[in-house]
């Protein structure tokens, strides 16, 4: 089978490799779409902590069983599926309190294991065991369903905001997790969302969406739109989902008084300590969290919200690459040319 292995820092390479054979306790996944994120972009550049040479990457997929161990139950040859690639132990004290995301020994598929940039995935026994094989329902297709994913993050992220009717929100950043963010806002009830984003092209994809107010946040300054948009009072909850230092510090001054703050994108190794104004946080009250990934426990809801057709995720989707061309489509997601780019195996 062809598939896209990364063999060191800025070098992978689309080869040909054994399909992969499967045992008794294990299922094999014929790949329909594997999203690009930018975790996959990063440790193509920089490396992984949990990635050693070669590995299959690509953690956002979805597609087809095509065998089944003969120990497996539950499954059926030709039904529609994504695979949670994080698996969680379900017995340390996290995943006992309902923090599988942050599970102390969590292994994950594209990291730990090959992942979804081939034709074939092998899913491990551990997770077919603790059933992060998800069958969808018939609304999702399999190109969309490598969306559930990176919505499973924003879920995740958005479950400690407390965001309902009549919340004001403000987003920093307007790339796909921005996007995600403001569509989940809006279906928890938040009645203004405004959108920062220092490309114009960006802006110009935000506005085809439900957000109220999208600012290019290159030519206007963040803290000043925000006093006008919410008449000085400042937003409910902000939510920086962009590798930015100066945005999470901003952050802090756009929150009203008992407001939220999500610091949901990670900064750069050696670029992650930030002056930010701790005054703000205490004389103001804020309540400042940070949001990391999704635990299997959280799929289920998300699959359930996509599936039942209220989101239009071909907006998302804005560009499709055979594996042949998975640089180029590293090269698209990083421009910001558009949002998400699925690849086809």
């Amino acid at each position: 089978m062809k598939a896209f292995m990364l063999k060191g820092l800025n070098h992978g390479e689309v080869v040909d490799v054994p399909k992969p054979e499967i045992s008794d306790d294990e299922v094999l996944v014929k790949v329909d779409s594997c999203a690009i994120c930018g975790t996959d972009i990063r440790t193509y550049r920089y490396g992984h902590a949990k990635v050693q040479y070669p590995r299959i990457t690509g953690h956002e997929f979805s597609g087809t069983i095509a065998e089944i161990g003969k120990n497996v139950k539950g499954y059926k040859e030709g039904s529609r599926v994504m695979v949670v690639p994080g698996i969680s132990c379900n017995e340390c004290d996290f995943c006992q309190h309902g923090f599988q995301n942050l599970c102390e020994n969590r292994v994950i598929i594209g990291f730990n294991f090959d992942g979804g940039f081939a034709e074939y995935v092998k899913i491990p026994a551990i997770a077919v065991k603790k059933g992060n094989i998800k069958v969808l329902p018939d609304k999702l297709s399999t190109k969309e369903a490598c969306l559930v994913e990176p919505f499973a993050a924003v879920y995740n992220g958005q479950s400690l905001l407390d965001i309902s009717i009549g919340t004001t929100v403000a987003i920093i950043g307007g790339g796909p997790i921005g996007i995600m963010h403001a569509i989940q806002a809006r279906y928890r009830g938040a009645s203004t969302i405004a959108l920062f984003n220092r490309s114009e092209g960006r802006c110009k994809i935000a506005r085809g969406f439900d957000i109220d107010y999208v600012v290019n946040s290159g030519e206007n300054d963040m803290i000043e739109k925000s006093k006008e948009i919410t008449n000085g009072k400042g937003f409910d909850v902000v939510i920086v989902s962009c590798v930015s230092g100066e945005a999470q510090a901003q952050a802090l001054e756009m929150a009203k008084r008992g407001g939220k703050v999500s610091y949901f994108a990670g900064l750069p190794r050696g670029k992650s300590t930030v002056p930010i104004d701790t005054n703000l946080i205490h004389y103001k009250q804020l309540g400042v969290f940070g949001a990391n990934g999704s635990g299997p426990n959280q799929y289920e809801a998300v699959i359930g919200f996509l599936g039942s057709g209220v989101v239009d995720l071909s907006k998302i989707i804005t560009a499709e690459l055979p594996l042949e061309r998975i640089l180029e489509g590293f090269e698209n997601s990083k421009s910001g040319s558009g949002l998400k780019t699925i690849i086809h195996p």
